[in-house]
């Protein structure tokens, strides 16, 4: 890109990037959190920008106690298993292939299975198994939902400022209490 050419909406730095905002707020039914969630659905926000958070307290009094605790954590480690299997067993078949005697087809075809093709699968499932054991991090803007025992914090991410403002009276027209607009500081939902 000719540096002297500058396109709407491409920064050249994170600090130079749209601020984007969460807008979140306590609801005390489950009715209105579904109302809400509808309509930000049909206003365009993707289901995967939206979080329902409760607290240990409020649990057993919303969804039928189902809630659980965050495990999202398991997709991300199966991409670092791959990765990992994958370099591990391509340095394992580098060293392997190198040692002398080591030319039939017979042993090259169990380097080539020894190699990429099982360090990946291995390294996945490994990665997944433990991203699925560990307890997911608690992002600072869901400890919000432990401040009350008597409702359900919903949150909307990564909202252009224009858009949050009129979520935030989305929020307010269905009862929600404690409503707050606060920038975000991640470039995703679920990075870790």
């Amino acid at each position: 890109m000719n540096p002297a050419i500058k396109h709407p909406g491409v920064s050249d730095s994170a600090a130079n990037a749209p601020a984007s905002y969460t807008v979140s707020g306590f609801f005390k039914s489950e009715d209105a959190v579904n109302a809400v969630m509808h309509a930000c659905l049909h206003r365009g926000v993707p289901r995967d920008l939206i979080d329902v958070a409760v607290s240990e307290a409020a649990a057993p009094h919303f969804y039928s106690g189902r809630a659980r605790a965050s495990r999202d954590a398991w997709f991300s480690w199966t991409g670092r298993g791959a990765l990992i299997g994958l370099i591990l067993s391509a340095i394992l078949t580098l060293i392997i292939v190198m040692l002398p005697g080591f030319n039939t087809s017979f042993n090259m075809a169990i380097v080539q299975l020894l190699g990429p093709d099982i360090g990946v699968i291995a390294g996945a499932f490994l990665g997944a198994m433990y991203g699925w054991l560990k307890a997911g991090d608690v992002r600072p803007q869901f400890k919000r939902a432990t401040l009350r025992s008597d409702a359900v914090l919903m949150l909307v991410h990564l909202q252009p400022e224009d858009e949050a403002k009129e979520l935030q009276e989305i929020f307010r027209a269905h009862g929600a209490e404690d409503i707050l607009v606060e920038p975000d500081k991640a470039t995703s939902v679920g990075a870790e």
